[in-house]
């Protein structure tokens, strides 16, 4: 059964870490009276954790080559839009002496695969609009259309094929290399749970205090200091309960 943190992405461990240890130090001396284990020794320990987690989520290499392979599928997908629409209208001009309705040409089914970012979709549909105009080529040539522009339309598609491609395998590298380091996000957490757990403890008295504690209101500081750009680029840990304040 794997580690489970909450209701934390496991790249927004370091933060609620950080946040922990703030909190460590403004009361580490209900810590240290509780136990001598919670000395320099301690804190080094769990900030060098931090950093450690912090390398393994943040992948700098493998996070920029991501967000550039998503911006440059995005951008070529967008950029068939308008010769996409020249087919349609060409289409129209032509429906008369088309073997298929201009409605059918698929144009529209391509159209909505591009907005939904769906990339086996788009290569789907935009095979049936290549081999409607294959089918109907002399037809819309008769109304100017210009075969170049479905030339285009086939270079554009193979480059978000090959895009897509790319952008798979380095999301696959990125989740791999989180899947072969779980050990330091089991390590940190337990960490975290820790202070977690004996700050509600130890600040019992003061109810206000051990609520900063809780993993509820640290995940809402989190989520306030961390910006998430690429959502379906984010490895999400599964989500457990967490104890009460009694």
């Amino acid at each position: 059964m794997s580690t489970k943190y909450f209701k934390f992405r496991q790249e927004e461990l370091p933060v609620a870490g950080e946040i922990l240890l703030q909190l460590f130090n403004r009361d580490r001396n209900k810590f240290e009276g509780f136990s001598a284990s919670y000395n320099d020794e301690f804190v080094t320990s769990v900030h060098s954790q931090i950093n450690t987690v912090r390398d393994l989520t943040q992948s700098v290499t493998l996070t920029a080559i991501v967000t550039k392979v998503t911006e440059n599928l995005y951008s070529t997908m967008d950029a068939v839009l308008p010769k996409l629409d020249l087919i349609q209208a060409y289409a129209k001009k032509a429906n008369k002496t088309l073997n298929i309705k201009s409605s059918s040409f698929g144009v529209k089914e391509a159209k909505k695969m591009i907005r939904k970012r769906n990339v086996e979709g788009y290569s789907v549909k935009i095979s049936v609009v290549e081999q409607n105009i294959a089918n109907n080529l002399e037809a819309l040539k008769a109304k100017d259309y210009k075969e170049t522009i479905g030339t285009e339309i086939q270079d554009q598609s193979k480059e978000i094929y090959d895009l897509n491609l790319q952008q798979e395998e380095k999301l696959s590298e990125r989740r791999q290399l989180v899947v072969d380091n779980n050990g330091e996000f089991t390590k940190l957490w337990a960490m975290l749970s820790d202070i977690s757990k004996m700050g509600k403890l130890l600040m019992k008295a003061d109810s206000s205090k051990a609520q900063e504690y809780t993993f509820t209101h640290i995940l809402k500081k989190v989520r306030n200091v961390s910006v998430k750009t690429d959502k379906e680029n984010e490895i999400v840990a599964p989500v457990v309960g967490e104890e009460p304040i009694e």
